[in-house]
């Protein structure tokens, strides 16, 4: 066992003895600098993969917006020629309510013409016989009476 603590000792005063020439000391230099530029761009190029991941997620979620907007116009559009439609059923049936209105009005006119042309004639009627004197009163007939 001394002589392995011996040995042990002989070889660190050996590395501690050691000293590097310019070129060996240059070469370390250069060998860490290596190390850590090809560390950097080992990260950069990890960083540069999870970005393009990112920005594929994002395309695909864009997509689907894009998708999605389209069907919801598409929709909207169904709906806007379907009420469309019925504005325009419901614009036509206005028109032919209008003008069944105006027909009705239009025949009440004409009805209410009729009626006062047949009360006139009911008013001559009955001042002609008033004056002469010549028809009597007629009973009322037993149909009328049993029908309100």
């Amino acid at each position: 066992m001394p002589r392995l603590l011996e040995l042990l000792r002989w070889k660190l005063a050996v590395l501690f003895a050691w000293t590097p020439t310019r070129t060996v000391a240059l070469n370390l230099i250069l060998a860490v600098y290596a190390f850590a530029g090809w560390g950097a761009f080992a990260n950069k190029a990890s960083a540069y993969r999870d970005l393009t991941d990112q920005v594929g997620l994002l395309r695909a979620d864009r997509d689907g917006a894009v998708n999605r907007q389209k069907e919801l116009e598409q929709a909207n559009n169904d709906l806007l020629r379907e009420w469309q439609g019925k504005l325009a059923s419901a614009r036509e049936e206005l028109q032919q309510a209008a003008a069944a209105r105006d027909a009705a009005k239009g025949q009440l006119a004409g009805s209410q013409r009729e009626l006062v042309a047949s009360k006139k004639r009911l008013d001559q009627a009955r001042d002609r016989v008033s004056e002469t004197g010549s028809i009597k009163h007629a009973e009322p007939s037993k149909k009328a009476a049993v029908k309100p």
